[in-house]
């Protein structure tokens, strides 16, 4: 197994509570540039929306089964809220036995922008789990990626982009009344 100290130890700390210190391209690159290239690929592999249930890297299984199944506990919890049948919406896969209770405090939150911030905080806790006795090696680079694109998304949470979207949203409940 590659140990990848000069990279690890070259990429700023990431902190929940703090701004992205670099950008995913920038990582990436830096990723591309010191990596072997199986090592590169399972790196560029890691996302919050985009899941790989094929992968041979345990890291990379274990948050895929802790994504997929937090998304399912949200699609049921919201299915019950409205009164829906929720299983068109749920994936098959192996369940994560944390993820209903992670699912039923979100949806405590008194406002959409706390449901999204403390989703983001439990997936960040969960990355702990999932970095521990990984220092220097490619899955504490699975994990720096995840972690950076949530800050990124965390980062894309701001009162302009919030009136942005509040508008546009409004705007199509005028218009769709209009046309009732």
């Amino acid at each position: 197994m590659s140990q990848y100290y000069f990279t690890v130890s070259s990429l700023p700390w990431l902190d929940f509570d703090s701004d992205p210190p670099l950008s995913m391209d920038t990582f990436n690159d830096v990723c591309e540039s010191t990596l072997r290239e199986e090592d590169y690929k399972l790196v560029k592999k890691a996302s919050l929306d985009d899941f790989d249930f094929e992968t041979g890297n345990p890291v990379l299984k274990r948050w895929t089964v802790f994504e997929q199944s937090l998304r399912n506990e949200l699609a049921k919890t919201r299915g019950l809220n409205l009164g829906i049948d929720s299983q068109q919406y749920v994936r098959q896969f192996i369940d994560d036995t944390t993820t209903p209770g992670i699912a039923a405090a979100a949806f405590k939150q008194e406002t959409p922008l706390k449901t999204e911030l403390h989703l983001l905080k439990e997936r960040w806790t969960f990355l702990d789990e999932l970095e521990a006795g990984h220092f220097f090696d490619v899955e504490n680079l699975i994990v720096y990626s995840l972690r950076l694109q949530i800050l990124e998304r965390k980062a894309q949470f701001t009162i302009d982009a919030g009136n942005v979207n509040f508008t546009e949203i409004y705007e199509q409940i005028k218009t769709s009344i209009r046309e009732m």
